[in-house]
């Protein structure tokens, strides 16, 4: 039965939320439905749209905007009133309200669950695919924010969100966890354990692939946001630093464009001629990257899965990983890559280890192929999703 459905998520852009985001659109419509995408609009990327607290002043009200995203799904773009405050992307408004009823399913898809927060204050059954807690999503950005503004997040900005998290929580929602961390994070914040399914972004096997010939020893690789403080890239290039001083040859490769930040710690620590930024990637062009990989580094101090490291795994490249949450789903110890602690020497030792010894890299890369294929597929993906469905509202999607 053909169904309108409600997608309501953040700004359909760069990152893990996006890309997940369009995998679950173009699912739903395989499936038949008639797909929306709602998402707030941000200060950063939609300044028309809201209303700050000077502009109105001036009488300016937030405003909203049609349009296409994620190919050609009909799209919403909310703005709001003070979005110096952040909690009010999310408040149930009038227009999120009208939107809401106008449609007869409803699918959250978020970092945290917040994006759900209309759906729960209006009672109604829903999913929401998350990654993470409130707190721990913000807990980095927050100490590299001005002091002004850190005293605003801790005692003005995070409390409500948590209010408004552990109403979600408490909701009628049904939530979809991308990983075993997320799931006990939330249950940890008030979830209920009965309301938790497990349901793992898919990675396209056919798009992400070993390549033909094997990669150049000590090409190690990073593929994310390389100014979201949850990276922790400074620990990577203490880490290169280790392995140049040890007279390993190695490149490091990541996607994006150096932040002035990183750019001058590599230019302190003397390795800039040994990084290069490849600039920001089409979907097409993300293939051949992690083809090019002989190590895949995630040296984060959060993640709720990242996407990046099991698409380095089905393209052959093992994974050397912090303890950082989502990754320790995929990256199993001494199996399909190496867990380590946040020191740059040892992260620098493991990665020289598994470039030296050729047969044990490409053991723990065809290793790290096997696992995506057998977890992280798409047919999986449809199995997990159609199980919280049924759970939600008692029929298959």
């Amino acid at each position: 039965m053909s169904r309108s459905i409600l997608v309501s998520t953040l700004p359909p852009l760069t990152g893990g939320v996006p890309d997940k985001t369009r995998i679950l659109v173009h699912h739903l419509r395989n499936l038949g439905h008639r797909v929306t995408v709602a998402h707030y609009a941000t200060y950063r990327d939609y300044p028309d749209l809201i209303a700050t607290s000077w502009q109105l002043l001036g009488g300016r009200r937030p405003g909203i905007r049609e349009g296409r995203c994620f190919d050609d799904f009909p799209c919403v773009a909310i703005g709001c009133a003070l979005p110096e405050l952040e909690f009010t992307y999310y408040l149930a408004s009038s227009t999120w309200r009208d939107l809401v009823r106008r449609h007869d399913r409803h699918i959250a898809v978020g970092g945290t669950v917040l994006a759900s927060y209309s759906m729960a204050v209006m009672g109604i059954p829903h999913l929401v695919w998350c990654a993470s807690t409130m707190i721990e999503d913000r807990i980095d950005r927050r100490r590299a924010m001005p002091l002004a503004r850190r005293l605003l997040d801790r005692f003005g900005v995070s409390p409500v969100q948590r209010f408004m998290e552990k109403r979600i929580l408490k909701g009628k929602g049904r939530f979809m966890a991308v990983s075993t961390y997320t799931s006990d994070s939330l249950v940890s914040a008030g979830g209920n354990p009965e309301h938790f399914s497990n349901v793992p972004i898919p990675v396209d096997l056919d798009l992400f692939k070993p390549p033909t010939n094997l990669p150049v020893s000590g090409v190690i690789g990073f593929a994310g946001r390389p100014d979201d403080p949850r990276k922790n890239l400074a620990l990577l290039f203490h880490a290169l630093k280790k392995l140049l001083e040890q007279g390993e040859k190695v490149e490091l490769r990541l996607t994006g464009k150096a932040p002035r930040s990183l750019a001058q710690l590599a230019e302190d620590l003397g390795i800039s001629r040994h990084i290069s930024w490849m600039g920001w990637m089409e979907a097409d062009e993300l293939p051949a990257f992690f083809q090019g990989l002989d190590v895949f580094v995630i040296p984060s101090s959060q993640e709720g899965l990242n996407i990046a490291g099991l698409q380095a795994m089905a393209s052959g490249a093992p994974v050397v990983s912090t303890r950082c949450g989502g990754p320790q789903d995929y990256v199993i110890d001494g199996e399909t890559g190496v867990l380590v602690s946040p020191d740059a020497e040892e992260m620098a030792s493991v990665i020289a280890a598994i470039t030296q010894d050729r047969e044990r890299r490409d053991e723990l890369g065809g290793n790290a192929r096997r696992f995506v294929e057998d977890h992280y597929s798409h047919e999986r993906f449809r199995e997990t999703f159609a199980e919280a469905w049924q759970k939600t509202w008692g029929d298959q999607p």
